[in-house]
């Protein structure tokens, strides 16, 4: 475990552009929460704590990661993401780390990234670093300006930015790793001095220049990791970032995918080598397959374990059932409980 390293999710707001009545980052992404592809990220990185800072429906999700191992904040009123921060500061009483802030609404950050993105942090000797990703059309997000040494200088959000500004197409990800006691005094300091009358965190940039601190502008070599997901569109683009990373890494790992565009195999799948599965497959919840299955086209195969050498032909239906090794299962076939 990584005593000097922890991780902050911010995850109170409500989500409102996805026009729905559950909060956004519960949202499911191909099989979970979208909060819980964030989470089993960080958990790769073994931090000493884990906290989620929560605001609407603050029980559904606590409900949702009961017995996860991690750590709650209340942010009363959803005032800002430097409000949020601050919310989650007794949560980290006492720690004197790195604390990596992430969103709950980036569900497509891997481990990876972040351990890099943490790495670069403690190699530029900064107490503030920020990830950044350039884009060819950066809209709405906040634009980094850098200094003539390429530090981070401010971030200045779309809304507030003058034209010169908005030209600038290196945007902030919202992603940042800080000095735990640094960001803690940072957060207090801030003031809503911006049309949304919100306390803005990307302003604690200018508070660590103030205090004569170079910050650190870190580079996303993939914009799609940090993809934010605001509407049901975004959460689709999403869906099809993440199945098409998991099918190639299934493929990676000796199984066969005809057509791969079309197969669809969530994220808590289980697959054996040498499996093969035909266009139109849909493979959902704790579904396990055996080595030398053969999954037809059009199946959808639901919390089933499936032995070695099966066969499900065309069009068939498994839902929450055990298959023995080399059974075959006839075209259009439903079996599951109530069937």
């Amino acid at each position: 475990m990584a005593e000097d390293q922890a991780v902050l999710v911010l995850a109170a707001g409500k989500g409102t552009r996805m026009k729905s009545g559950l909060i956004k980052v519960l949202h499911p992404l191909m099989g979970q929460p979208m909060l819980a592809h964030v989470i089993n990220s960080a958990r790769y990185l073994e931090p000493a704590r884990i906290v989620i800072v929560v605001g609407h429906q603050a029980e559904d999700v606590r409900e949702a990661f009961a017995g996860w191992d991690v750590d709650f904040a209340l942010q009363s009123e959803q005032l800002g993401t430097g409000h949020a921060v601050a919310s989650a500061a007794q949560a980290f009483d006492g720690f004197t780390g790195t604390i990596l802030i992430l969103s709950g609404d980036v569900p497509l950050l891997s481990p990876q990234t972040m351990a890099d993105f943490l790495a670069a942090h403690h190699q530029s000797n900064v107490p503030v670093s920020v990830l950044t990703v350039a884009l060819a059309n950066p809209g709405a997000y906040g634009r980094v300006i850098r200094d003539e040494n390429g530090y981070l200088w401010q971030i200045v959000e779309a809304r507030d930015a003058t034209p010169e500004e908005l030209r600038v197409n290196e945007i902030n990800s919202g992603i940042y790793a800080v000095d735990a006691e640094l960001l803690f005094r940072y957060v207090k300091r801030l003031k809503p001095e911006n049309d949304q009358k919100e306390y803005y965190l990307t302003d604690i940039v200018s508070e660590a220049r103030k205090e004569g601190h170079l910050v650190a502008a870190i580079l996303c070599p993939d914009p799609d990791e940090v993809l934010g997901i605001n509407d049901r569109a975004e959460l689709a683009e999403a869906v099809e970032l993440l199945r098409a990373r998991t099918n190639l890494a299934w493929m990676r790992a000796g199984v066969t995918m005809i057509d791969p565009s079309t197969t669809y195999v969530e994220t808590a799948v289980k697959l054996a080598p040498d499996v093969t599965i035909w266009p139109g497959a849909c493979l959902r919840g704790r579904t396990s397959v055996g080595s030398g299955s053969v999954i037809g086209p059009n199946a959808v195969i639901q919390d089933a374990v499936l032995g070695a050498g099966v066969r499900v032909d065309a069009g068939s239906v498994l839902r929450g059932v055990v298959v023995a090794d080399g059974t075959v299962i006839n075209p259009l076939t439903v079996l599951g409980p109530g069937e």
